[in-house]
C-alpha cells in the first residue's frame, strides 16, 4: 500500500522530470496499479528522506537534470543511490552562488523568508532575537558556546546565504572561529565572501529582501502584542 507521502514524493519526482523538459505535467492520483520496482523504491525514499528531513524534494529531484543536463532521465531508484545526495549537494552549492537577481533567487529568497516568517511565529521570536536565537536544547559545535539557528537552518539548506546577507550577520560571524564555519559548513568562509558581494550589488533582490523583512518585522509585532 502507498502512504501519501510516498504520493507526494512520487509527484514530486514526476514534476521535477517533467518540468526539466519543459513538459507539461499531469500528477498521478491512482496508485493501484504503480509497478513493484517504483512501490520498493518509493519505500527506500520515504526512508531516506524521514531520516534526511532538511532535503528539499524539488531541488532533490530536480538536482541531477542541473548536473547531467536534461536530455537525461533519472528514475526512483537513482535517488536511493549516494550520486544522488552528490548531485543534490552539488545543486545546492550551485544556487548558493546564482545571479542574486535571477528570477529562481528571488523565488529562493521568498521561500525562505516564509520559512523565517513561520519559524520566529512558532517561536514567539522578533527577527532580531532570530539573528542570535539559540533552543534550550541547541547542539554545540564549539567550546565557545551553541550557534544560533540560523546557521542551522543555512546548513539545512532552509534558507540561502543571499538571506544570511540580508540579515548583515558580519558582525555575528566575525566573532567566530571561521574554521569552525568552515568545518561546520562545507566552504562557508569561500560561499560567504563571493555571495557578499553580490548581495550587496543585487539591483533587485537586495531591496526586495528589505522590504520582506520589514513586513515580516510588522507581522510579528502584531502578533506579539
Amino acid at each position: 500500500m502507498i502512504t501519501e507521502k510516498e504520493k507526494s514524493i512520487y509527484n514530486s519526482h514526476l514534476y521535477a522530470s517533467r518540468k526539466a523538459k519543459n513538459k507539461p505535467v499531469r500528477l498521478r492520483q491512482n496508485f493501484d496499479n504503480i509497478e513493484s520496482k517504483d512501490e520498493v523504491a518509493l519505500k527506500k525514499l520515504n526512508l531516506l528522506l524521514s531520516k534526511y528531513t532538511h532535503i528539499n524534494y524539488s531541488d532533490f529531484f530536480i538536482a541531477p537534470y542541473k548536473i547531467y543536463g536534461p536530455d537525461n532521465y533519472f528514475d526512483l531508484t537513482f535517488f536511493n543511490t549516494r550520486k544522488a545526495i552528490k548531485c543534490y549537494s552539488l545543486y545546492c552549492k550551485d544556487k548558493e552562488v546564482q545571479d542574486p537577481d535571477s528570477e529562481e533567487s528571488i523565488d529562493t529568497l521568498k521561500k525562505c523568508l516564509k520559512f523565517i516568517y513561520n519559524y520566529c511565529y512558532d517561536k514567539k521570536i522578533t527577527l532580531t532575537e532570530y539573528k542570535t536565537y539559540v533552543p534550550e536544547t541547541g547542539a554545540q559545535i564549539s567550546r565557545e558556546g551553541a550557534t544560533p539557528e540560523i546557521f542551522w537552518h543555512l546548513k539545512d539548506h532552509k534558507i540561502n546565504f543571499y538571506t544570511l546577507h540580508a540579515f548583515d550577520m558580519d558582525g555575528v560571524v566575525k566573532n567566530k572561529d571561521r574554521e569552525i564555519f568552515d568545518w561546520f559548513i562545507k566552504d562557508f568562509t569561500d560561499l560567504y565572501s563571493k555571495t557578499r558581494v553580490k548581495f550587496v550589488s543585487s539591483k533587485s533582490l537586495k531591496e526586495k529582501a528589505k522590504k520582506g523583512i520589514e513586513i515580516i518585522q510588522q507581522k510579528l509585532l502584531k502578533f506579539s502584542v
